[in-house]
């Protein structure tokens, strides 16, 4: 069986469709979306009484003055991530935290489906398998989203079974600095591990399909963050820290699954062995515009090959 496996989207148009596309270019028996699929911000494009239209994006104000400067702005906020609302100013001006928030759900739920429909029109025919998971940051409409499509499978919480392979889900994490809406206490995690591999019945040709990193593995180092969230330093670089679910760690070092697909931390791609088990983060770079990946090379013996990949 072969897989393609990415992670961490977080919204970003152009990366979504070269996941979808992944499948047919490396040739694919499954394609895994491992989390936070989701966006992060709503930017709102505000009709000047010029007839331009201003935005900020990344700090910086942006101007469109025609309908081809518009779409380009459009597309610059989509692929990067965010979503966006064309307004007025009259409009902007009354805009209050209850009113964004309910326009960044809709946004994010409406691409989403939009999301889900291109991935059954390319490749429902293909008999390539699609799963697609929430990760931390996605709130919990983003399930439904997934649950309603009779192509898309919605894993998470679940152990799938594919030819002599298991495939067992998890999209929460350990908590984060953020307190995002899937962020559980290290107890509340073991114990949704343990009852789904209780369902697992070969371990030995299970996946771990998880969103968290296991704790101290080389791939969950991210920056030491300060009380204001800002980076610490240390030597003039960047202090890096393990935050990885001790959990996770736990679990893989008890049941020795075949291998573990993480995300979670984008910096900390990488590659390690835990007992006997193969853990991989291929890491995100969604803001470039640059989709990461592995792909896996599962035979009957359970033997595993893997290249990351960028594109």
């Amino acid at each position: 069986m072969r897989i393609f496996y990415a992670t961490d989207l977080h919204g970003s148009e152009v990366c979504f469709r070269k996941f979808v596309n992944a499948g047919k270019h490396y040739e694919a028996d499954m394609i895994i979306c491992g989390g936070d699929i989701t966006g992060k911000m709503l930017v709102p494009i505000v009709k000047q009484p010029d007839g331009t239209f201003n935005a900020t994006l990344f700090g910086q104000k942006v101007s469109a003055k025609n309908d081809e400067e518009l779409q380009q702005l459009q597309k610059n906020v989509r692929n990067a991530g965010f979503y966006y609302t064309m307004t007025n100013v009259e409009e902007f001006s009354s805009f209050d935290q209850k009113k964004v928030n309910e326009i960044f759900e809709s946004e994010m739920l409406r691409i989403l489906r939009q999301w889900v429909q291109l991935a059954e029109e390319r490749l429902k025919s293909t008999g390539i398998k699609c799963l697609m998971m929430p990760g931390n940051d996605d709130i919990f409409e983003v399930d439904e989203v997934l649950a309603s499509s009779d192509y898309v499978q919605c894993a998470d919480g679940k152990v799938l079974k594919f030819d002599q392979f298991e495939i067992m889900t998890l999209g929460y994490s350990n908590m984060t600095p953020w307190k995002c809406v899937r962020d559980i206490s290290e107890e509340e995690f073991t114990q949704k591990i343990d009852e789904l591999a209780s369902r697992v019945e070969n371990i030995d040709r299970c996946i771990f399909n998880i969103h968290c990193p296991p704790y101290d593995s080389e791939i969950d180092f991210a920056p030491e963050l300060d009380q204001n969230f800002k980076p610490k330093l240390q030597g003039g670089e960047l202090k890096m820290i393990p935050v990885g679910s001790t959990a996770v760690r736990k679990a893989i070092e008890k049941y020795q699954p075949l291998l573990g697909l993480h995300g979670h931390i984008h910096e900390s791609k990488g590659v390690t062995k835990i007992g006997k088990t193969l853990a991989i983060n291929p890491g995100s770079d969604y803001q470039q515009n640059q989709l990461r990946g592995v792909v896996i090379d599962l035979n009957k013996h359970g033997k595993i090959n893997w290249t990351l990949t960028a594109g």
